[in-house]
C-alpha cells in the first residue's frame, strides 16, 4: 500500500453533477490530485468529466480517477477517459473501478489504464 502526505485539500465547486451523478475533484498536494467520479456516468455526465480531467491534468500532477462509486457507465464517458489518458502522459490512474465501468473499460481495451486494489 502507498501512503501519500495530504499538504493541502481543495474540493472543487459542486456545479459538477446533478441527481444521477457527480464529478468532484480534490487537490491533495502539488504532486497528487483525485477526480471521483459517482453515480451514473451516461451521456449527460460526458462534458462533465471531460471538463474535470482537463483541469485536473493541465498541470503537473498525478491525476487519479476514483470510479470506486460508479453506477452505470455510458461508452462515451469511458472514451473520455480513453482520450485524457492519451493526453496525459501517463499521469492518469483510473482507480478502483466498479463492475459496471470496468465491464466498458474492458471492452474498450484500457486494461493497462485501470488499477484495481483488489486485484492484488
Amino acid at each position: 500500500m502507498t501512503v501519500t502526505d495530504h499538504f493541502e485539500s481543495h474540493l472543487a465547486s459542486a456545479d459538477r453533477g446533478n441527481s444521477r451523478y457527480s464529478i468532484s475533484t480534490e487537490l491533495y498536494s502539488p504532486r497528487l490530485t483525485v477526480v471521483r467520479a459517482t453515480g451514473d456516468l451516461e451521456l449527460s455526465s460526458r462534458a462533465d468529466l471531460a471538463q474535470a480531467l482537463d483541469a485536473a491534468l493541465r498541470g503537473e500532477t498525478v491525476v487519479l480517477l476514483d470510479l470506486s462509486a460508479v453506477t452505470f457507465m455510458y461508452s462515451g464517458a469511458a472514451c473520455v477517459i480513453l482520450d485524457a489518458a492519451d493526453r496525459s502522459a501517463g499521469r492518469l490512474e483510473v482507480f478502483a473501478p466498479t463492475r459496471p465501468a470496468r465491464i466498458v473499460l474492458d471492452a474498450l481495451g484500457a486494461v493497462s489504464t485501470v488499477a484495481d486494489p483488489r486485484a492484488a
